[in-house]
């Protein structure tokens, strides 16, 4: 589908394989997978060399072994899209150190897209204070929370909603325990409260957050369909070893999930070499097929692989579970199909 990425990649992706059991478990992080992507240099495509189509492999292929390593990765990358699009102070200031893995990224940006998409407002509100703007609100969701991670959030103000940058440990800033997951416990996923943080104007990366959301929409669904596919691959691969026997009765719906895996994967291709080409419309049916095709793949893999599928400690139940939460993940299958009724 892309150009192959050899060595560097490899062993990234040999590095998550290794740990997988880890961060399904807890054990682990995935701060050393992004940091390791970022050493590799891989973090910086579509970027950098504005090759998004070597991206979406990056995260592709760490999903395949992880989906939470992946979606780690997907989180990273999308604040080091927010902040490559941002005034030349602060790229300067964070592009690098982003690119690098050093600093971990949280996109916060869900409330922004419901917002833009119509479906409801910015609970984060700003005013203007003395060193800039002073906001208050909740992050319902975000990902890759820790200490000395740096946050992307909309605020909303009187006339506008501004996208602007907060470091994690900033005053006002309450990071809340992370919940018990199913799957993906290692991402570091939690909600998080703003009590009067300031955000000097030096910190805002867009005062339009709709022409903002609309420019950066593209890459984030199709690198969110990057994640997917991953799964995707990774659970047809552990069904078709199970097709044998009475197993056969199930080919057609593996042929089935087969059919659609491909072309996901080809929509996926065409849409990475020109991401402002395709269609909203075009760009959410992609979105949810993938995440629809992700949950009935995997389920499909634990359904042939029997007791393998129930089993925690195996790769066939560890997918089964990270993929139950791609159709809650915003924009949610929902907000998907909400959005796509409009075009229809």
């Amino acid at each position: 589908m892309v150009p192959t990425l050899t060595g560097e990649l490899d062993e990234v992706v040999a590095s998550v394989a290794d740990r997988a059991r880890d961060l399904d478990a807890g054990h682990a992080d995935t701060r050393v997978d992004i940091t390791a992507a970022g050493a590799a240099g891989l973090l910086g495509r579509g970027v950098v060399d504005g090759s998004l189509a070597s991206m979406i492999e990056v995260i592709e292929r760490v999903s395949s072994v992880s989906l939470s390593a992946g979606f780690s990765l997907w989180a990273q990358r999308m604040t080091i899209e927010y902040v490559a699009r941002s005034p030349e102070p602060l790229r300067e200031k964070h592009l690098a150190s982003l690119l690098s893995g050093e600093r971990i990224g949280v996109t916060a940006m869900a409330a922004g897209l419901k917002q833009v998409a119509g479906l409801g407002e910015v609970p984060i509100t700003g005013r203007r204070g003395r060193a800039g703007v002073v906001a208050s609100g909740p992050i319902r969701w975000a990902s890759n929370v820790y200490d000395e991670s740096l946050i992307v959030l909309p605020v909303r103000t009187e006339g506008t909603t501004l996208v602007a940058v907060v470091d994690a440990d900033a005053p006002g800033v309450d990071i809340r325990s992370a919940p018990d997951l199913i799957g993906l416990g290692s991402t570091a996923s939690t909600s998080l409260e703003l009590t009067e943080v300031t955000i000097p104007d030096d910190n805002v990366i867009s005062a339009d957050l709709t022409a903002f959301v609309r420019g950066i929409r593209p890459v984030f669904l199709l690198l969110q369909c990057a994640f997917c596919s991953g799964a995707i691959g990774a659970a047809l691969d552990g069904a078709a070893e199970s097709l044998a026997g009475v197993n056969e009765v199930f080919r057609p719906e593996f042929d089935e999930r087969t059919a659609e895996f491909d072309s996901i994967r080809s929509r996926l291709a065409v849409y990475a070499a020109e991401p402002t080409t395709p269609s909203p419309a075009d760009l959410i049916r992609l979105r949810l097929d993938a995440a629809r095709t992700a949950v009935a793949a995997s389920r499909l893999e634990a359904t042939v692989c029997g007791g393998a599928g129930y089993a925690t400690g195996t790769a066939t139940n560890r997918r089964f579970r990270e993929t139950a939460f791609i159709p809650i993940q915003s924009p949610s299958e929902g907000q998907l199909r909400w959005e796509l009724a409009q075009f229809e």
